[in-house]
């Protein structure tokens, strides 16, 4: 039933980039947690696969999932986390699925739900509908960034980001609709749209989306900063 589900023709555009990051994820009818395989997909299709958000105590990430069951799913990370440790997973429908990581091969890991899971509801979740939008997995991030709307440079702190797009703080109104040029810290210059504006916010989507390698990059990098600070203060103080 749900290879017929999976295979069925749904249109053209957007559903036919579903259809093909459906197609790409396996899904598997059993309860078993995937385990990995020396095969590796086409990087077109690698691209399409869902992104999902992971969150443990004390760390976030973004993951891509390769295969799930009822039981669990494959998710390939940003970087390596430890077998053992509860996690929360959130797909762009917006559905929350808590597990345990049980395995880690690099950055593959193979998580547990704490309890079975209905396939064919989280299919139907990322089935495109009239008037619904998934909402892309968003990191929450603090940091500074730069953004340039008609030739004017602004300084501001970024709150989230996406594959997609990104939340800033920007003491602007009047900006919605506005293209705009965001250059966040160590990640190269994104050509956006800015979408609305509320409460001081603003929420940017951008022209042509970020890899998910490229995201990983800057991630990664992140940590190695945050790593190394932490790991001096202790020494700024005795000095």
């Amino acid at each position: 039933m749900f290879a017929t589900l999976i295979r069925r023709k749904i249109g053209f555009g957007a559903a036919r980039a579903s259809e093909a990051a459906l197609d790409t994820t396996l899904f598997s009818l059993t309860t078993d947690v995937p385990r990995p395989t020396e095969s590796r997909a086409d990087d077109r299709l690698l691209a399409l696969l869902p992104v999902a958000k992971v969150t443990a105590d004390g760390w976030q990430d973004l993951c891509r999932i390769r295969n799930i069951s009822a039981g669990g799913l494959l998710a390939e990370t940003t970087c390596r986390h430890e077998a053992g440790e509860a996690v929360q997973v959130e797909l762009d429908s917006g559905q929350k699925i808590g597990g345990t990581i049980v395995w880690t091969r690099g950055t593959s890991h193979g998580i547990k739900f704490d309890s079975s899971v209905d396939l064919r509801e989280i299919l139907a979740n990322r089935r495109p509908r009239i008037g619904f939008r998934p909402r892309p997995a968003r990191l929450d991030i603090r940091c500074g960034a730069t953004v340039r709307i008609n030739g004017l440079y602004h300084s501001v702190e970024v709150r989230d980001i996406s594959l997609g797009g990104i939340k800033i703080y920007l003491q602007e109104r009047g900006c919605v609709g506005k293209e705009v040029v965001v250059t966040v810290e160590s990640l190269r210059p994104i050509k956006g749209t800015i979408r609305w504006y509320r409460d001081g916010c603003a929420g940017i989507v951008f022209h042509r989306p970020l890899r998910f390698e490229e995201l990983a990059e800057w991630l990664g990098k992140r940590i190695e900063v945050a790593s190394l600070r932490a790991s001096t203060q202790p020494l700024a103080r005795a000095s």
